[in-house]
């Protein structure tokens, strides 16, 4: 099924910000991996979309009717608010970038990456063990190179980076 792409109108039935063959030249500009086949990549984009709607946007959404978080009205970026009808290009280039990430995990799940190497004895036969990768400490965030949508999405977000809780 194609993918119905949010114009900045509000659609009641979009489902992408960006097409398949954006997300393919994405890829290529930026080498990162994507399926080969088009419905592969419409269901990656889908499904960014769908992390999408979770986020913390700035603003609310344009129409109570449309299906994705954007277009948004009051969203204040760098001192000015943004056209309930403007979808910015970092919101596009994060869900490819989110797609992408996506795709990454689908291959080489976070359950099956090991850590750091914490302790490494050699008698005869090798002994390897790696550190453990908590998934839900909440304390560390993985580097920006690590997940760019985080980067590109930043200036659109509630809570942008880090914030101190006070106890």
């Amino acid at each position: 099924m194609t993918l119905i792409i949010e114009d900045g109108t509000g659609k009641d039935d979009a489902d992408s910000y960006a097409t398949a063959a954006e997300l393919v030249s994405y890829a290529a500009n930026y080498g990162v991996t994507v399926p080969d086949t088009e419905p592969a990549q419409e269901a990656l984009l889908r499904r960014a979309a769908m992390q999408m709607q979770v986020m913390g946007w700035k603003g609310r959404k344009a129409s109570a009717a449309q299906a994705l978080a954007w277009p948004r009205y009051g969203a204040e970026v760098d001192g000015e608010i943004l056209p309930s009808t403007y979808i910015p290009a970092r919101i596009q280039y994060g869900q490819m970038a989110l797609a992408a990430e996506i795709h990454a995990d689908d291959i080489d799940p976070p359950s099956k990456r090991t850590g750091a190497t914490i302790r490494k004895r050699v008698e005869g036969a090798v002994d390897v063990q790696y550190a453990e990768l908590p998934n839900n400490s909440g304390y560390l965030l993985p580097a920006a190179p690590d997940r760019p949508s985080k980067t590109q999405f930043a200036d659109y977000l509630i809570k942008r980076g880090l914030f101190a809780v006070r106890a």
